[in-house]
């Protein structure tokens, strides 16, 4: 008798055609079948169908996934594939080991407390030399704390404090929640002011919840779905107000975890900001001062695959006035980021990173944009420890640095 019905299920899908094997970025590194979907997919097969033990070299195929979910976007036979790789996960949940630095990462981004006081300590050790002393002493290294060190963006302080309510500034079209996610507040404040700042502008009243917690998607990748439904459950909670017009994400990594919730009236109103602000676009031509730079634009592998929403950053930058905007090539793949995965496989992501940074630096651009906050801050790493200058922004940072009030 099989094992595990459920996987075998969605694993029966797959006929194996391989169309997958070109998009796998793992498998383009390696060209290891194993590490192909069709290969996990087969694996798991064996697993459940109990003709293979979960080795650790089985599992370690199954965790070496970024879940980019390139392969479902081409497949012809809509197997569930990041849904199959989840699930596998959460039987091999309680089996697993999780290192320090995503044990670190998950206590800051499930508990509001801890977050909080991370932020404060956050500030205290960048604004300090703290930092600085640190890493010439190689404390983080020691500490097994060095992937999330090399993380951390440059000190700057927040330029408005973040408020639970915005009004709008021009005629009212609506009300809007606002997301932030757990690394938004303590790690983007520039990028949340600017969402604020140019939602405001087109007329929208923003409500950003004080509740509102991690997404969940960190602990459903790595197997955690009792937490992952807990934070859903408190995220929809924290946004029962039923008379937004939408719920508005600054990262596409949180944004298609939110548009998988298994409350579909919640999840249909989650948008890309991007993809939100076009239809009111109208309300910022002619307030946008000109940029005369070239920016390279990176699409995460959530925006394209799952919220399927990429021409939403394009467009929007496209409004301002003498901007050369240079998208990486479609078939340009995952840059290794992919939620905790960096921090657990910092080989494979690395390798990734590099290679997409040979192509965005052949472009010479002025900034890099991406939509994402874990690729941001990945891509912003590689660029300093390669000593390159560029900055890294989310295109409503651009948008908003440009508009005049």
């Amino acid at each position: 008798m099989p094992k595990d019905k459920l996987l075998l299920a969605d694993a029966d899908i797959c006929v194996k055609c391989g169309l997958c094997l070109p998009h796998c970025p793992t498998y383009q590194q390696t060209q290891d079948e194993n590490e192909s979907p069709r290969g996990r997919i087969a694996l798991i097969q064996a697993w459940a169908g109990d003709q293979l033990e979960a080795s650790e070299k089985l599992v370690g195929h199954i965790d070496n996934c970024l879940l980019c979910r390139s392969c479902e976007r081409v497949c012809p036979a809509v197997v569930p594939y990041g849904r199959l790789i989840d699930n596998f996960r959460s039987r091999r949940y309680l089996q697993s080991d999780t290192s320090l630095a995503l044990s670190l990462m998950k206590k800051v981004s499930h508990n509001k407390t801890i977050n909080r006081l991370a932020q404060k300590g956050l500030k205290l050790y960048q604004a300090s030399r703290l930092q600085k002393t640190a890493r010439l002493l190689k404390l983080p290294k020691l500490l097994r704390l060095d992937t999330i060190d090399r993380l951390l963006p440059d000190y700057h302080e927040s330029t408005l404090p973040i408020q639970s309510y915005y009004p709008a500034q021009s005629p009212i079209k609506g009300e809007v929640g606002l997301f932030v996610g757990c690394m938004g507040a303590l790690l983007d404040h520039e990028t949340v002011n600017a969402a604020v700042k140019l939602l405001t502008a087109v007329g929208f009243n923003v409500t950003m919840p004080e509740q509102q917690v991690c997404c969940g998607a960190l602990a459903q990748h790595n197997g955690d779905q009792k937490t992952s439904g807990q934070l859903a459950l408190s995220t929809i909670r924290a946004f029962a107000d039923h008379s937004l017009a939408a719920i508005v994400t600054i990262a596409s990594g949180c944004g298609s975890q939110l548009q998988e919730y298994q409350d579909t009236t919640f999840a249909g109103k989650v948008m890309d900001i991007s993809q939100f602000l076009m239809p009111s676009a109208d309300a910022l031509i002619g307030r946008l001062l000109p940029l005369d730079a070239t920016v390279c634009l990176h699409t995460p592998c959530s925006l394209k695959n799952v919220m399927r929403a990429e021409k939403g950053a394009l467009n929007l930058l496209k409004l301002i006035p003498g901007i050369n905007i240079m998208p990486l090539p479609e078939t340009m793949p995952c840059c290794g980021s992919a939620g905790s995965y960096m921090l657990d496989h910092p080989k494979m992501a690395q390798a990734l990173l590099g290679d997409l940074l040979t192509v965005a630096l052949e472009k010479r651009p002025d900034y890099l944009a991406s939509s994402n906050i874990g690729c941001a801050l990945h891509i912003a790493a590689g660029l300093r420890e390669r000593g390159v200058p560029l900055e890294v922004v989310h295109p409503v940072v651009l948008v908003a640095r440009q508009l005049q009030l």
